[in-house]
């Protein structure tokens, strides 16, 4: 196992460690002995780099939002109707409205008159901000902004060994249009491969609320909880890692996860179910020839499920995103089951997917 020097996190939270990774990969050394800095985009305006704020502003993601009466038009009279509240405390107030994008007026949600107004997601990106300074890896939006996805650095990588790195990240995700509730999920990477390995749910959550961001900020002490959680993952890879697997205790576990089709299988059924096991199949070759033990198996089947078949073997941007929803949703089944399998084999048992 390589080792690492020890750094200085104490300057106001900065994540000095996180600097010098960055560097190693940015500041890259080609043939010639040129240096090329790859900089990232918000660096040169107006928010620091590596900051929620900074790579919202890149990605468009910060923006205020104006709450529309929804109404529609009479097909008769042609008069524009907006249905109110009749009666109780939200009496007179339209019933339903549009939420709208104030730079670009686009419509990122269609809620009650219920729906408590807020600044679009600043004081989420705040609070983010406040907890891991200078930790942001990438924000991704969805749509016109319904939906946002933050990405952060949580802790320093880790070596299971022969420089396989381990990566501990948070996802927060959040919504304006009620699709998501805005939750805090921890997702370790495995960076050689960017396999998105399985978490244990989200760790914050809560719906949106006239207190909605007060209990946002209040409950989000509870995030230091992912550390330990990094742990239990880092002992489990460990475990697995320790263990041979040949090629056949490999198709064993294919024909369990994902089982041949029956001989009166639909010829739809049955080619999804072959691209599932082919696409297993050749992430294991790739896998067996430097990492040939469980923790190698664990990550072909992972890998192949988040890689592949979440996109329907599309690179699209799209198709990146699709898969991301899912793996935040928890829904990796195949995954799942690759590891209920691989624990079933050895004397330690887990509870929850990894």
């Amino acid at each position: 196992m390589t080792g690492r020097g020890i750094t200085d996190n104490t300057d106001a939270g900065d994540h000095n460690w996180i600097t010098q990774l960055r560097n190693q990969i940015e500041n890259i050394t080609t043939s010639d002995g040129e240096v090329v800095e790859d900089l990232p985009p918000q660096a040169t305006g107006q928010f620091e780099p590596w900051t929620v704020q900074g790579c919202a502003d890149v990605a468009n993601a910060d923006f205020n939002v104006l709450y529309v009466p929804s109404g529609y038009i009479h097909p008769v009279t042609g008069e524009q109707i907006v249905p109110v509240y009749s009666k109780g405390t939200y009496r007179g107030d339209p019933a339903d409205q549009y939420l709208l994008r104030e730079d670009t007026h686009q419509v990122v949600g269609n809620m009650s008159g219920r729906y408590p107004e807020r600044e679009g997601y600043k004081h989420v990106f705040d609070t983010l901000e406040d907890m891991f300074p200078k930790s942001c890896d990438s924000v991704t939006v969805y749509g016109n902004g319904e939906r946002v996805v933050v990405q952060q650095v949580l802790d320093e990588p880790y070596d299971l060994g022969d420089g396989d790195m381990i990566q501990p990240f948070i996802y927060t995700r959040m919504s304006l249009n009620g699709t998501w509730k805005t939750e805090i999920i921890p997702v370790s990477q495995r960076l050689a491969c960017e396999n998105m390995l399985g978490h244990s749910g989200q760790l914050v959550g809560v719906r949106a609320t006239k207190n909605h961001d007060t209990l946002l900020t209040m409950r989000s002490s509870v995030i230091e909880m992912a550390m330990a959680q990094g742990q239990t993952l880092k002992l489990m890879a460990q475990i697995l890692s320790d263990q041979e697997f040949t090629d056949g205790m490999f198709h064993d576990m294919l024909n369990s996860v994902i089982p041949r089709p029956k001989d009166d299988a639909h010829h739809k059924t049955e080619t999804a179910i072959y691209a599932k096991r082919s696409a297993c199949l050749k992430a294991w070759r790739n896998e067996a020839e430097d990492h040939p033990t469980m923790w190698g198996a664990y990550n072909a089947m992972q890998g192949a499920e988040q890689h592949q078949i979440n996109t329907n073997g599309k690179s699209t941007e799209a198709a990146r995103e699709r898969a991301l929803v899912k793996a935040l949703d928890g829904k990796t089944p195949i995954a799942d089951a690759a590891e209920r399998y691989l624990m079933d084999l050895t004397t330690v048992g887990a509870e929850e997917p990894f």
